[in-house]
């Protein structure tokens, strides 16, 4: 049963909506979709209008999140998720400076439980994955990178960070040493570029770095 008195603690920026599609910025601790006993931003952008999901972030990443209103809409992005014509662009802070400072990174990913494995081309199980980094800037301590996101496997952009050597803050699970102080992982998926599902205009949305990364020099 969804607990609609905790759902109004939480407040979901929206950054844009008409009669098609919907994008929100979820914060970090949500999941995207219902999960047994918790809160998702499904649930509560479900209570004044019906909305159909179309991509997910992890619950402890923050970021835009896209919404079909109808089938229609649904069915025309959906083909845009399959042919890789919408683009989807990521930040993540890093302690670990990234060498080099922009790559191009192609693996194949296992999933195994809840978590992703660097696996080989010949296992039948392992996904392609692909994505392009680059350094933003650093602060004293810690780097800013900006990824692009060429396809959506399960914790790709955490696993393949990870894997050379330069682990999201926060993300104990592939490799950061302790836990960030919201318990957020410092990821977000900070810009959505893809093809309006009506009017055919390619539309661009952008948020801005999560308050607690001011911290930390961003």
């Amino acid at each position: 049963m969804v607990n609609f008195a905790k759902l109004r603690t939480y407040k979901i920026v929206i950054v844009f909506e008409d009669q098609n599609i919907l994008v929100a910025n979820k914060p970090s601790g949500i999941s995207t979709h219902p999960e047994p006993g918790g809160i998702s931003l499904f649930e509560i952008l479900s209570q004044e209008r019906e909305v159909i999901e179309l991509n997910r972030i992890d619950k402890r990443v923050s970021g835009l999140v896209l919404f079909a209103k109808n089938k229609n809409s649904q069915v025309v992005i959906n083909e845009q998720i399959m042919d890789g014509s919408i683009k989807k662009y990521y930040k993540a802070v890093v302690a670990k400076m990234p060498s080099p400072e922009s790559c191009i990174l192609e693996n194949y990913l296992v999933k195994a439980k809840d978590k992703s494995y660097i696996s080989v081309q010949g296992n039948t199980k392992a996904k392609f994955s692909r994505l392009q980094y680059k350094l933003l800037k650093s602060s004293e301590k810690y780097h800013l990178l900006e990824i692009e996101l060429f396809t959506g496997r399960f914790h790709q952009i955490r696993c393949q960070l990870g894997n050379i050597g330069c682990p999201i803050l926060g993300d104990l699970k592939y490799g950061y040493k302790r836990s960030s102080p919201d318990g957020s992982i410092f990821l977000q998926c900070f810009k959505l570029d893809f093809v309006h599902p009506v009017t055919k205009e390619r539309v661009v949305f952008e948020i801005s770095e999560p308050e607690i990364w001011r911290k930390y020099g961003f």
